[in-house]
């Protein structure tokens, strides 16, 4: 399997982007409510949506928006832009304020997407210098296996 050549911010945002995507599919099928009947002291467990929880359910495709948003802003070769940037901070932000408040719900479900955005973040605040290649030919360059440091004459 070949990867795609995809600059690393990118690449973090589209996986934190399925991770929101595999988290948010996982409510409907997690058993993630407990009820107890308190005569027989039996335990059931259900869904979110079985349990007509709903606000809950479509409270939790927020974190999906934001990374998708994020993946749409950011570009897929190169660094993202001053705009980027900022929508790629807020939303990491804005993913942490959903995982602290709706920890006990279902929160740590997208904890994976909250930590791959931070990569990404602050991944895109780091500089780069370019890669700059001024010889022809393998032969002519001054790294790998070129010609490499030549002796000077000592005469």
């Amino acid at each position: 399997m070949k990867m795609p050549r995809w600059d690393r911010i990118y690449f973090f945002v589209f996986t934190a982007t399925a991770f929101a995507v595999a988290s948010f599919l996982s409510l409907l099928v997690l058993p993630l409510v407990e009820l107890t009947n308190p005569e027989t002291g039996e335990v059931f467990t259900r869904t979110i949506v079985e349990d007509g929880q709903m606000n809950i359910f479509w409270l939790s495709i927020l974190p999906v928006v934001l990374s998708g948003t994020t993946l749409l802003v950011v570009p897929k070769n190169g660094m993202p832009d001053r705009a980027g940037k900022i929508n790629l901070w807020v939303s990491m932000f804005l993913i942490y304020v959903f995982v602290v408040l709706f920890i006990f719900i279902n929160g740590i479900l997208f904890f994976p997407t909250a930590i791959l955005m931070t990569a990404a973040a602050v991944g895109s605040q780091v500089r780069r210098r370019e890669r700059k290649v001024f010889a022809k030919k393998p032969e002519e360059s001054k790294s790998g296996r070129g010609g490499g440091k030549r002796n000077r004459n000592k005469s």
